[in-house]
């Protein structure tokens, strides 16, 4: 940018100093070198810009926002079917890809308490009633034991025992990996709702979702999660009309 501000400052000046001089065939030369090379010049510029806003700048630095949204639907059997919206808004100008390398014991997380076996993972938890004021952490809570899962036998899907390991991008789940990946990312400024229904008792509890990115080459991991406290009341207004309603 310097050199060719200087170069237009130059022939600015020449151009200036021909004109004063009479030299008009001298003037239309230069104009005429100027048109030529006017093309070449817009398309290195706009070479350059495509380069750092699609290469370069989508590379750089990483802005993932996370939120969740739990809302109640239906009661049956002494259950509460609760849908659990986890949000993922890409905030920056960097493409960021769904993490798919694994560590050793078959982890994308493994950092302590914390363990995902899923790019995008929701853990949902018990919260006991207490009958004295008491401050408690996500880490104090105890994991939830389930009974029954409903999977399609057509899809191919790791089942676990606990609600600690639930896939919140299974739709993306990718066959060329024999479905233990998700082939999922997020664009600049892109967004997107994922939604799990989950029968549970009623009751309160606490959701953590964690959403991974990739293992950069100096070995920094990405890596975003959220937290929300939620209760199972019965909603207010029925999602069906009870039978002979009008």
């Amino acid at each position: 940018m310097r050199l060719l501000s200087h170069l237009c400052r130059s022939l600015s000046s020449f151009v200036t100093k021909s004109w004063t001089d009479g030299d008009t065939r001298a003037v239309m030369a230069y104009i005429d070198i100027i048109t030529s090379i006017l093309p070449l010049v817009t398309t290195v510029v706009a070479l350059a810009w495509a380069i750092y806003r699609f290469g370069l700048a989508r590379e750089r630095w990483t802005f993932v926002r996370m939120s969740m949204e739990v809302r109640p639907v239906q009661e049956s059997a002494g259950l509460v079917l609760v849908a659990v919206t986890v949000h993922l808004e890409n905030k920056g100008n960097t493409r960021v890809d769904a993490r798919q390398k694994r560590s050793e014991g078959g982890y994308l997380y493994n950092a302590g308490p914390d363990t995902c076996l899923h790019a995008g993972t929701l853990k949902i938890r018990a919260v006991p009633l207490e009958k004295e004021p008491l401050l408690f952490d996500w880490y104090s809570l105890q994991p939830l034991r389930l009974t029954t899962r409903l999977v399609p036998k057509e899809k191919v899907i790791v089942c676990e025992a606990d609600l600690e390991q639930i896939n919140y991008l299974d739709e993306f789940q990718d066959p060329d990996t024999d479905y233990r990946e998700v082939d999922f990312w997020l664009e600049p400024h892109e967004s997107y709702d994922l939604t799990v229904p989950v029968w549970l008792r009623p009751g309160t509890y606490a959701a953590k979702a964690f959403f991974l990115g990739p293992v950069t080459k100096h070995h920094e991991e990405e890596y975003w999660s959220c937290q929300t406290v939620f209760t199972t009341k019965e909603p207010a207004q029925p999602l069906v009309p009870a039978a002979g309603a009008t």
